[in-house]
């Protein structure tokens, strides 16, 4: 039984009606796209990639035509132009180094946590989540962050998914099993639902990411000369057409573009969360963390500068409007 059998035989609603294949009427050059409704992708990433190989043969990535074409500058916005989430180019990083090795994360993950858990004799480690904001704390909260990622990576698939609801819960499940398996943490529907919405915000990240990188080329040779190191070539092949013929995906797209344009303030501790930057800035002795008005502060101000105007504009908005509250109940909220 081939894989794509196999998944036909063992999820029959999902393969059936939504599997990727090529369309009769239309040329080999062209892909259908799986047309799905909420929560009916019920496959793996690998199951999803091994489907679309045995439906496709041989990847456009590979064929001698694409393999031949010599990319230029004209194919790729220049460093001035490239947006700010999207994979950096090879001959651009070179470009940007001089030649010289350029030290960065890359999107290798979760090697944090391997190590303590080696340390540790393969134990679980310990993981807190804020009583107060709800987010990930501790000592470990960077390497859970990881290990979700790393593992969200693993199982959520891209071909044929819109968003993170086109999901089915048992696949989203499968993230929430993983993550109990390797951390000390019980297996309840209040913790589930920490993991998901750190999973669905990650999902969404590297979506965001990957739809960078596709606007970063001009061309679909170029794109397809330029496959994201964390995907296989199916899967960047299946974005790439995706990206340029779904209508509502390129509305979406816009309208995100434009919402991040409007965020002008700035951010001044990295990639840190407010449950995390609130929980080491408590008080040792009582345990009471920041309120809102001064986490603001401690997450756009330093050495008593504001990032920006912007920044401290929305801090004077929220003290006028609690002064405000304040005086109409004659008393502190």
């Amino acid at each position: 039984m081939n894989a794509t059998e196999h998944l036909a035989g063992g999820r029959p609603m999902t393969i059936q009606r939504h599997r990727v294949q090529a369309s009769k009427e239309e040329d080999d050059s062209h892909y259908s796209f799986l047309q799905v409704n909420k929560g009916y992708v019920l496959v793996t990433r690998m199951e999803s990639t091994t489907a679309y190989k045995c439906i496709h043969g041989q990847r456009r990535s590979e064929t001698q035509e694409q393999s031949d074409t010599p990319l230029s500058t004209n194919d790729m916005c220049t460093l001035d132009e490239w947006p700010s989430h999207a994979r950096r180019n090879r001959e651009q990083l070179q470009n940007d180094t001089n030649g010289q090795k350029k030290k960065g994360q890359g999107v290798i993950k979760g090697l944090k946590a391997s190590k303590k858990r080696y340390a540790n004799g393969s134990e679980k480690l310990n993981i807190a989540f804020s009583e107060h904001l709800g987010g990930v704390v501790g000592i470990n909260y960077r390497s859970f962050l990881d290990d979700v990622v790393v593992i969200m990576k693993r199982k959520l698939p891209l071909i044929g998914v819109r968003r993170w609801s086109d999901i089915h819960p048992t696949i989203h499940r499968q993230i929430v099993a993983d993550m109990i398996d390797r951390w000390a943490s019980k297996d309840t529907p209040e913790i589930e639902e920490k993991i998901l919405k750190i999973s669905n915000e990650r999902y969404r990240g590297w979506r965001a990411t990957l739809s960078s990188t596709y606007k970063a080329y001009k061309t679909d040779a170029a794109r397809l000369a330029n496959v994201p190191k964390d995907l296989q070539r199916e899967e960047w092949e299946w974005l790439i057409e995706f990206s340029g013929t779904d209508a509502k995906f390129k509305d979406m797209s816009q309208k995100n573009s434009d919402n991040r344009k409007k965020l002008k303030t700035k951010y001044i501790v990295g990639s840190k969360s407010y449950s995390q930057l609130s929980f080491e800035k408590r008080n040792l002795e009582t345990g009471e963390e920041p309120d809102c008005i001064a986490l603001w502060e401690l997450a756009h101000m330093k050495n008593g500068t504001w990032a920006n105007q912007d920044s401290q504009d929305v801090y004077d908005k929220a003290c006028e409007e609690i002064q405000n509250k304040e005086n109409e109940t004659q008393g502190p909220i």
